[in-house]
């Protein structure tokens, strides 16, 4: 880890899981003295394939980009601390481990937190672990939240 975190990412995707991992990343940036936390979420582009190979943008777009943009907000709202900006970003692309790698490439972030579902076996060969391969990929130290169950 870096002589002195200055800037937490924390990607989201308002399940249960990721609102433990703002409140750890919240905790975790105020115990290392860190200045700036990024809540940030991946909104990817809802899209009808048709028959003739095009693209068309679901009318209901912008209704799905309002309601992620208010929920960010309200994450960050409640999640503000003294001494600690709290800043939010909503991405446009796939929710991916390269999504969130690019923009803590762009926040010069010195540390991630994020949640797990704690998948395994079968079930994470399948589908892949976001997690899994940022902590194998990520230039900077990765902690990883599992969601208490139940």
């Amino acid at each position: 880890m870096p002589d002195h975190v200055r800037t937490v990412l924390c990607p989201v995707d308002f399940s249960a899981a990721s609102e433990e991992a703002a409140r750890y990343a919240v905790a975790l940036a105020q115990t290392l003295g860190a200045t700036h936390l990024e809540l940030a979420h991946v909104f990817h582009h809802p899209a009808v394939h048709l028959p003739d190979g095009t693209l068309a943008a679901d009318a209901s777009e912008e209704l799905l980009r309002a309601n992620a943009r208010r929920q960010i907000e309200h994450l960050a709202r409640r999640h503000s601390q003294h001494g600690l900006e709290i800043g939010h970003s909503l991405l446009l692309g796939l929710p991916t481990h390269t999504a969130i790698l690019d923009r803590a490439r762009d926040l010069d972030a010195d540390l991630i937190v994020m949640s797990t579902t704690g998948r395994s076996g079968l079930s994470r060969f399948l589908m892949g672990s976001v997690a899994e391969k940022l902590v194998r990929l990520s230039p900077v130290p990765v902690c990883t939240v599992r969601a208490a169950e139940g």
